[in-house]
């Protein structure tokens, strides 16, 4: 089965609400095509997934997302159908409704904060104060990252007094304090504000997260195992032949060192063409978006046992489960998680498998 045929095969699953599990697979190994529209169709996966009102299922595709920089929750269909207005073919929806509603007006503030368009920001959060500690799945920072990169700290004291408006200075970025991302992006005068005004942030024992964060041993080998796998073979290429029926074949050290001459050769030739380089570059960002996948937002390392939560993030469950003992939100969102169940992720599981990974 082509890429092609695979992935009109996921709109048709999507279009008939059947078969999700299959619609993950083929997001999982292809985060970009959530909202791609091939030549011949009208709607992507995206749009699907809110016609059929799933929310739980639309979660687990935005999760995907966080990797992919070319996501946009607004992509219109081929005939300039919005989200919106797709979800109001239905009148049974709510819930979705309400979702898409939150994402968009999160996605509104972000993007404002990111051109430090305050003002705006500030109405938004006027009408609702929580969204100054939430994000969308698919988003690096929230609203006090985009603050310390700016160094807004008159705009942050500003927040501060709308009623209801409390920041959680906890909140981190690839798991990153406030102070840190501040300096990592220029703004040192920021990070010393933090670091004067709340202290008791910095000074606050982190053994916990630091114990959550941590991998297992065996978690580090199957990592380790991934990052040399990648510098010898395209894997998404691999594993869209594995898992189509179509065996892999590991290259001998031979081969490789052999595909390695050619690389450098190719390299040095003054003939290399402009889409070449942009061909490269497209696989090394596939190549990315598919390490992410398989890979734990909270130790870092590749999954051993890969659990759903209640948010559609996929976590190893020995850490999931130890940020569950202490908190009722999502680490990804910090939104309020509906409940705290982990169900297998069956899909990450195949794709992990597909790669012959010895632990």
């Amino acid at each position: 089965m082509s890429d092609t045929e695979f992935l009109h095969k996921a709109i048709n699953n999507a279009k008939n609400f059947e078969n999700f599990s299959d619609v993950l697979m083929a997001v999982s190994l292809h985060p970009e095509w959530l909202t791609m529209i091939p030549e011949g169709r009208k709607w992507a996966i995206l749009h699907q997934i809110i016609l059929s009102g799933n929310v739980n299922n639309l979660d687990q595709l935005l999760a995907l997302q966080k990797s992919n920089k070319e996501f946009r929750l607004l992509t219109q269909t081929s005939d300039n159908q919005t989200i919106f207005d797709i979800a109001s073919l239905r009148n049974d929806i709510s819930d979705m409704i309400k979702r898409i509603e939150q994402l968009v007006k999160l996605d509104q503030i972000l993007n404002y904060a990111k051109v430090c368009e305050w003002d705006k920001c500030y109405e938004i959060v006027k009408e609702n104060p929580s969204f100054v500690n939430e994000k969308p799945p698919y988003r690096r920072f929230y609203l006090i990252h985009h603050m310390a990169c700016a160094n807004a700290i008159k705009q942050f004291e500003s927040f501060k007094e709308i009623k209801n408006c409390i920041f959680d200075l906890n909140l981190r970025a690839d798991r990153k304090k406030i102070n840190v991302i501040a300096r990592e992006e220029g703004q040192p005068k920021f990070a010393e504000y933090i670091e004067k005004h709340y202290p008791n942030l910095l000074d606050k024992d982190d053994s916990t997260l630091d114990e959550l964060y941590k991998p297992s041993e065996e978690a580090k080998k199957r990592t380790n195992a991934v990052n040399a796998m990648m510098d010898q073979q395209c894997i998404v290429k691999d594993l869209d032949n594995n898992l189509l029926g179509k065996p892999i074949k590991m290259k001998s050290r031979a081969e490789v060192m052999l595909h390695i001459n050619e690389i450098r050769t190719q390299q040095e030739s003054e003939l290399k063409t402009k889409s070449s380089q942009a061909s490269k570059t497209e696989e090394d960002t596939r190549q990315e978006m598919m390490i992410d996948t398989l890979t734990c937002p909270l130790t870092l390392a590749i999954f051993i046992d890969p659990v759903v939560a209640a948010d559609g993030f996929t976590y190893e469950r020995s850490s999931i489960t130890a940020w569950l003992k202490n908190n009722d939100r999502s680490p990804m969102t910090n939104q309020k998680l509906p409940n705290k169940d982990l169900n297998p992720n069956t899909v990450v599981k195949q794709i992990i498998n597909a790669l012959h990974l010895t632990p």
